[in-house]
């Protein structure tokens, strides 16, 4: 009975995945991805305050073209604020005034080192600490040289980083895949930019045969389910559930004609038992991902998905802080 339940509440999350991905633009991609994220664990700065720094720093990088729209969780923005010196001052209303040293930090979160950094200071005041701390940022000149070199030099050393180290990145995808981590390979792989060309078209040529073990993987699975979708409810609605399944099958992967074999069982009893035509059943699953295009879109589709997954982890970039 577990396990009747177990496939059961598998089915019904099946049918809302079918028509989710979308294929973001393709410039999308050329870019590098820098993420922008400040770690919880910064405590001086108040979380409305880290809500606006957070705001600006990711302007900054989409008008330098480092938007993290990108596949890859690697790299990222960060910052953090020190009080140099504090004033206070009593009345109707108290006014709080502070010079902050304001830290950037451009890092690589996996090898965890720091690829890029500049520091400047601000001034900010206000009726409360949370208010002063807000001003001081909105205060910033995001567009200064300062700025702009910092954030060229973190893009150079981006590219330099895949240019230089290409095969050690591929080296790990490889890995990851022969462990059957195909999300976080496929993720290893997109997250190199168009931009280091030749490191591109080598994660390319990877990239295919890596999703087809992932394919034929994840067909298996869904073929099981499907069966025991069906096993448990030979009618209507157990047909419906598994063709559910069915239909997020790629048609290059090694059991597709398991899945036509079971979609024409369930055809043939449905013909039988309610004179019902399940034709549409396979005509859908046919038209699944039969374009080169549309495959490549579901590798990065794969990427892109486990790489928003892991920002809750980035929290572990407080090393830098220390």
């Amino acid at each position: 009975m577990k396990k009747y339940i177990i496939w059961m509440v598998a089915c019904w999350l099946s049918l809302p995945l079918m028509g989710q991905n979308t294929m973001p633009s393709a410039n999308d991609y050329d870019r590098i991805s820098l993420n922008v994220f400040i770690p919880d664990q910064v405590e001086n700065i108040p979380p409305a305050a880290r809500s606006t720094l957070t705001s600006k720093l990711t302007q900054a990088v989409t008008k330098k073209g480092l938007a993290g729209a990108g596949a890859s969780p690697r790299f990222l923005l960060t910052a953090n604020m020190d009080v140099l010196a504090e004033d206070i001052v009593a009345g109707a209303p108290v006014r709080q005034t502070y010079q902050f040293e304001v830290s950037l930090f451009i890092v690589d979160f996996i090898d965890k080192i720091t690829v890029s950094s500049t520091s400047f200071e601000v001034k900010g005041a206000g009726s409360n600490q949370t208010k002063a701390y807000t001003n001081a940022i909105k205060s910033i000149d995001f567009k200064h040289p300062k700025v702009d070199a910092f954030l060229e030099e973190g893009k150079v050393k981006i590219i330099e980083y895949y240019n230089s180290r290409c095969d050690f990145v591929i080296a790990r995808a490889k890995a990851q895949a022969s462990m059957r981590q195909y999300a976080d390979a496929m993720t290893t792989l997109a997250g190199i930019p168009e931009v280091s060309k030749d490191c591109y078209m080598k994660a390319m040529d990877e990239m295919g045969p890596i999703y087809k073990e992932f394919a034929d993987y994840n067909c298996q699975i869904l073929i099981s389910a499907a069966s025991s979708c069906w096993a448990a409810r030979p009618n209507t609605e157990g047909a419906q559930l598994a063709g559910a399944l069915l239909t997020q099958i790629d048609p290059g992967s090694v059991c597709y004609g398991d899945a036509l074999k079971l979609i024409s069982r369930m055809e043939e009893k449905e013909l039988k038992d309610e004179n019902r035509d399940w034709k549409f059943i396979e005509k859908v699953f046919e038209n699944q991902v039969m374009l080169e295009s549309l495959r490549i879109r579901a590798w990065r589709d794969v990427g892109v998905a486990w790489g928003k997954n892991q920002q809750p982890t980035y929290n572990d970039i407080i090393w830098i802080f220390r």
